[in-house]
């Protein structure tokens, strides 16, 4: 049992009567009496007369000059020498110049920035302006010639630094400009410049006195005197005053009447950098009170007596304190004893106040956290209910399985397509290669693929299993969900589709042999050309076939299994070896054009063939007879190769290019003379072709015209070559008769043993 905060023992004494109090006292006579001597001692040397007060404000303001000028310079030499400011100068782009020197102007709180170029001309400025609204902002300026000004001359003129004086619209400004160099030559000009009246304001900084500008024919420019136009008129400087601080470069001590008021005032001359714009004025009036002996005593007492009030009003303070800890306490006793209403009520004005308002925040979080414990409690029974309504509607089984393969979750549909539960226990033992450790894409956030969908077979039911790996937010496995889908129909169909084709080649294929070598072997010259003619149909129902399967079969997932690092050259020579042999029998040239060597692609040799061969075909098949056919590696732009297959054939009309790559659609292609072109094939060539280069991660792209003739345009991502040196073919070798290729040959080692 936690006892009351000590107020039960007799002899308990609060630490502000037993330390604080005392301890207050003694601080209290100390500080009196080390106040009063110390104002003693500073008041007996304290006096300043007037002259000191002006000499030192004049020597102040000279050094603040030369400050003034180091911080000009070196932020307009940082300006000149930030990234972009130089090329973007050289190349007159204003625009790109705007925003950098506002940002730049900014953040170096100048009032104007300009770029000038070699011309004089002014690139891009900006300035900033009041608005009638109240208010500042930077306003832009381009092409105003600013040859002419000073400082912008003398850098033009070859000088590294140039100051003066430059009178905008609205104010005079103190500026310096800097030579921009791009590649050790000067591109322009930069120049920073600050109002005049603003840096008068910051060299009163570093003294007691006002100041006054001049120009040098002694016009008043600005000062930091509050007067009006009349009491203005008396800032006039002697005319000798003004001549020999210009001219001997050192103070001159003089004195004003400014309304009917005395001041005395040193001149001195204003030099920026290397130049002299004019002079400054530094001026204090004649009536600066000086410390008496009694004055000097009433110092000590006063400070004497601010001294014991302070000690007093910390006292109060940290009595105040005290009492406000011993409430803290009470209150943090009250909620251990188990008052959950237990509160300071306090506001977190100080330390104690924050310690009181954080005890009552716990206080409340925790009341809060006992009531959305007991609401997501609620709330996980609801979810509960919910999830396993969901699962129970899904149309695929679900299996959900913690890290050690104990199974958590299990839809009906599940139990009826895994069976008994001797089966069920086989059935899990059967998909344990399902769920392995190679995660793949992401499914949902924190479920990600673990490998391809497994086909495994139960009690004569074919079944599609996919796991799932079940991840925490910090990608912690906590475990594995398991879907189960009945594709026993699906796995049907497939083989009897596979069975149909099979059948369909096999049933082509043997008749039309069998009269292909009939016809050769009659002696009659019209049965040989005709058996010719149905070898060639057969070919062509073959190839029907086979273009079927591939527009079944191929996807990108079968690319990526079986590609690998494949010379573009070697893979357009192969393809033009497949084809010389047909583009010869129907007497067309078919040539290779290579403008860029060295370039490799990732890719399944065979189907890349399959594809490109497709076009050949095609350009083969509508190409009159004595035509061209190209095969051309143009370049490689962007990280892919380009190739190009060109004929000078019949061409492809507008309505048709609609329906290019469309399957089975076969268009109306003629002759010169009208008369329709009629070749074997079903529509697949270029579906096919399409479908095998987008797998590659590719584009094809065809352009025709009719009567002129066909290009079609491939891109492939390119990739590194592979580790060993692929032989490359010699073009003189290969320009002539046909290199024959067994079929399946790898390209490279064959390349190789030749």
């Amino acid at each position: 049992m936690i006892k009351p905060f000590g107020k039960e023992n007799p002899f308990f004494i609060s630490l502000r009567w037993r330390v604080v109090f005392p301890l207050a006292v003694a601080v209290m006579v100390v500080a009196m009496i080390g106040a009063y001597a110390v104002a003693s001692v500073l008041s007996e040397g304290y006096g300043v007369s007037e002259e000191s007060i002006l000499l030192q404000s004049a020597e102040g303001v000279l050094n603040e000059t030369v400050r003034l000028y180091e911080t000009q310079a070196n932020e307009a030499l940082r300006i000149s020498y930030t990234q972009g400011i130089a090329e973007a100068l050289q190349a007159g782009q204003a625009d790109a110049l705007f925003d950098s020197l506002k940002s730049l102007a900014q953040v170096a709180d100048l009032d104007t920035v300009v770029a000038i170029n070699r011309s004089g001309v002014e690139v891009a400025g900006v300035v900033r302006v009041t608005l009638p609204q109240g208010g500042q902002e930077y306003s832009v300026s381009t092409n105003t010639n600013a040859g002419d000004i000073v400082p912008i001359r003398a850098i033009l003129d070859g000088k590294t630094i140039g100051t003066g004086l430059l009178l905008t619209t609205e104010n005079l400004m103190l500026v310096t400009a800097v030579p921009v160099v791009l590649n050790e030559q000067t591109v322009g000009v930069l120049m920073v410049g600050q109002v005049l009246s603003e840096a008068l304001t910051r060299l009163k900084i570093s003294a007691i006195a006002d100041i006054a500008f001049y120009a040098p024919n002694g016009t008043l420019a600005s000062t930091t005197l509050d007067l009006n136009t009349e009491r203005l008129a008396g800032l006039v400087l002697p005319a000798n005053a003004l001549s020999q601080a210009l001219t001997e470069g050192v103070p001159i001590r003089t004195a004003l009447t400014i309304d009917n008021a005395l001041y005395r005032v040193i001149v001195a001359p204003f030099v920026f950098g290397d130049a002299t714009l004019g002079a400054v004025a530094t001026l204090t009036p004649n009536n600066i009170p000086f410390v008496t002996q009694i004055g000097r005593q009433m110092t000590a007492l006063l400070s004497a007596t601010l001294a014991g009030v302070a000690v007093m009003v910390a006292f109060g303070v940290v009595h105040r304190a005290s009492a406000r800890l011993e409430q803290v306490a009470e209150t943090a006793q009250a909620l251990a004893s188990g008052n959950p209403q237990a509160r300071t009520r306090m506001k977190a004005n100080d330390e104690v106040g924050a310690i009181g308002q954080a005890l009552d925040q716990f206080a409340d979080e925790s009341q809060a956290q006992q009531d959305r414990f007991r609401t997501l409690l609620r709330r996980e029974r609801r979810e509960r209910t919910y999830l396993f309504s969901v699962l129970e509607s899904l149309p695929s089984g679900v299996i959900v399985q913690d890290m050690a393969g104990q199974v958590l979750v299990m839809n009906d549909h599940a139990r009826q397509l895994l069976g008994a539960q001797a089966t069920f226990s086989s059935a899990m033992q059967g998909f344990q290669h399902v769920v392995n450790e190679m995660l793949g894409a992401s499914l949902a956030p924190g479920i990600y693929a673990l490998g391809k969908p497994q086909q495994i077979e139960r009690n004569g039911t074919m079944l599609s299993a996919q796991a799932a790996a079940v991840l925490s937010p910090s990608h912690e496995r906590l475990g594995t969900v398991i879907l189960l889908s009945d594709i026993s129909q699906q796995v049907r169909q497939e083989q009897a589709r596979e069975q149909l084709l099979s059948q369909l080649s096999e049933d082509i294929q043997q008749p039309l042999q069998e009269i292909a070598q009939t016809g050769a072997n009659a002696p009659q010259p019209m049965m040989n050309d005709f058996a010719r003619e149905i070898s060639r149909h057969a070919a062509s129902l073959q190839k029907m076939i086979v273009d079927m399967r591939e527009l079944t079969q191929y996807n990108r997932a079968q690319a990526r299994q079986v590609q690998r690092a494949l010379s573009v050259e070697t893979l357009l020579w192969a393809v033009a070896n497949d084809w010389r042999q047909i583009a010869q029998a129907a007497s067309l040239t078919l040539s290779v054009q290579i403008d860029k060597t060295g370039l490799f692609v990732l890719g399944d040799e065979s189907r890349l063939r399959l594809a490109l061969g497709n076009v050949v075909d095609n350009a083969t098949k509508y190409t009159p007879s004595g035509g061209t056919i190209s095969l051309e590696i143009k370049d490689a732009i962007d990280g892919a190769v380009h190739l190009r297959v060109r004929d000078n054939g019949v061409g492809i009309s507008n309505e048709d290019m609609v329906y290019l790559f469309t399957s089975f659609y076969r268009g109306t292609p003629t002759h010169a003379d009208g008369q329709m072109i009629r070749v074997p094939g079903m529509g697949q060539g270029l579906p096919i072709a399409k479908g095998i280069i987008e797998a590659h991660g590719g584009l094809i792209k065809v352009k025709s015209r009719v009567g002129i003739g066909t290009a079609v345009y491939f891109a492939l991502p390119l990739t590194s070559g592979i580790s060993y040196s692929l032989p490359m073919m010699n073009n003189a070798d290969l320009e002539g008769d046909t290199v024959a290729i067994p079929p399946n040959t790898d390209l490279e080692a064959y390349w190789r043993r030749s």
